[in-house]
């Protein structure tokens, strides 16, 4: 038992890692310092000083753990381990006509402006109504209790940008808007009004799959359109960002199945 028990010290550091950097509960930099700190003392006691032998027995096994965390975020920043995780996932681009384009934005700058993914979406929706293959484009944001609506006002500020008229044009703005399973719940309340069941759903590449799962789940008929392609996956610019969509995805299709929301 005490052997099993040393090996919770060697893989404390990784799965902390994975587990904060999925769940949000804090900002990376805070958890950085924090665990750091943790890290840099319990490492530097002196063996013989530790009391308990449990912790004592586990010092040498978190040293190495931490050791195999940190070599394990130089390769995933490497390399592109997560573009080729995210491949699975991607669907192919429909090329058929909808009743309208639904793009999911993906929040937005502590300045306030869209990040790349929100923009990328964006402007392939726009892509996809200038090209005719659907009337009006319908932009899905989200809100944060910390945030309010900064990713509403982000959006606002980008579609007066686009070339299409604004009257096709019709941004989501709701507190019920939190995660993708709310925000195909408001969708469908919202476009089932309008008459609208069949939408090209745009979103990332590790995202497309379920939030199109979701979406099907609630009833609407889902043409898929990515804003990306397994090319611009895999040789996405930020690697590390990348591996982390990738593991929020297959994570969250883990806890959508048992959910039932997919």
């Amino acid at each position: 038992m005490l052997r099993l028990n040393k090996y919770i010290f060697l893989f404390l550091p990784i799965i902390s890692l994975l587990i904060f950097q999925q769940l949000h509960l804090i900002s990376s930099w805070i958890f950085a310092i924090f665990y750091s700190i943790i890290s840099i003392y319990y490492c530097s006691i002196q063996t013989e000083k530790i009391s308990n032998r449990y912790l004592k027995d586990g010092q040498n096994m978190f040293k190495i753990g931490s050791a195999c965390a940190f070599a394990f975020i130089i390769l995933i920043t490497a390399f592109p381990i997560g573009g080729y995780m995210t491949v699975p996932l991607i669907l192919p681009h429909s090329t058929e006509k909808a009743d309208a384009v639904l793009v999911l934005a993906s929040g937005a700058t502590a300045a306030g402006e869209p990040n790349l993914a929100t923009y990328q979406r964006i402007i392939h929706g726009a892509k996809l109504v200038k090209n005719g293959q659907a009337k009006h484009l319908y932009i899905s944001t989200g809100f944060s209790p910390n945030y309010g609506f900064l990713e509403y006002d982000a959006v606002t500020s980008l579609t007066k940008m686009l070339d299409i008229p604004q009257d096709k044009i019709t941004i989501f703005k709701s507190e019920e808007i939190k995660t993708t399973a709310t925000e195909a719940q408001y969708a469908k309340k919202y476009l089932n009004s309008k008459g609208i069941n069949k939408i090209l759903l745009t979103t990332s590449n590790a995202h497309i799959y379920r939030s199109c799962l979701t979406f099907e789940k609630l009833g609407f008929t889902v043409l898929p359109a990515p804003s990306h392609n397994k090319q611009t996956t895999i040789y996405a610019n930020n690697n590390y960002s990348m591996f982390k969509s990738a593991m929020h995805e297959w994570i969250g299709l883990a806890w959508y199945y048992l959910m039932g929301r997919i």
